[in-house]
């Protein structure tokens, strides 16, 4: 298994998750996206993690690094990577009750991308994500995966964007095979 693992913005690719995930498998790496690969342009992001995924059979995104995912699979090759998004920007957030508003780069292009189903996405992509999640509104991630044809999405009661370290271990296990026996 080859996992490759794409923090969300401001992530680290030796901490937190990351660190959990490279203890799950022998061929592990992490992409950070920090500001080291914002201050490059959003092509040489959408670039840098097209090549990044390219060897994986399994991936991992989070948060924006789910959105430049995305991206990344505008008119892409086909892949059969598995691929599990979790809290994944995928459009306008919005929540007035904090004054929030959230709207990536180049949104208009991946809304274009997906009603044109332009957007290659591998057979198995599932979504988790929480009901509370300001960031990434499970509103949108319901419509989006609806038009991309995902149909593995789950929501999560009681669950903001930073999801529960319960929530997200038991996740990752069951994507890799640890609590089913299959890989």
């Amino acid at each position: 298994m080859k996992l490759r693992y794409i923090t969300g913005r401001g992530g680290s690719a030796t901490q937190g998750l990351s660190l959990y995930l490279s203890t799950l498998v022998n061929d592990y790496q992490g992409l950070a996206n920090d500001s080291e690969l914002h201050r490059l342009s959003v092509d040489e992001q959408i670039n840098i993690v097209s090549k990044f995924c390219g060897p994986a059979t399994h991936l991992i995104a989070n948060s924006y690094g789910a959105y430049l995912w995305l991206l990344s699979r505008i008119d892409a090759a086909p892949s059969e990577t598995r691929v599990l998004l979790l809290s994944p920007v995928m459009g306008r957030a919005v929540d007035p009750e904090k004054m929030l508003s959230s709207r990536p780069p180049r949104l208009k292009g991946l809304e274009n991308a997906v009603d044109e189903q332009r957007l290659v996405l591998p057979e198995l992509v599932s979504v988790v994500t929480g009901k509370d999640d300001n960031v990434c509104d499970y509103q949108t991630a319901l419509r989006q995966c609806a038009k991309l044809g995902i149909t593995d999405l789950s929501v999560i009661e009681g669950e903001g964007h930073d999801m529960s370290h319960d929530v997200v271990s038991k996740t990752v296990d069951t994507f890799l095979g640890k609590l089913t026996g299959v890989n």
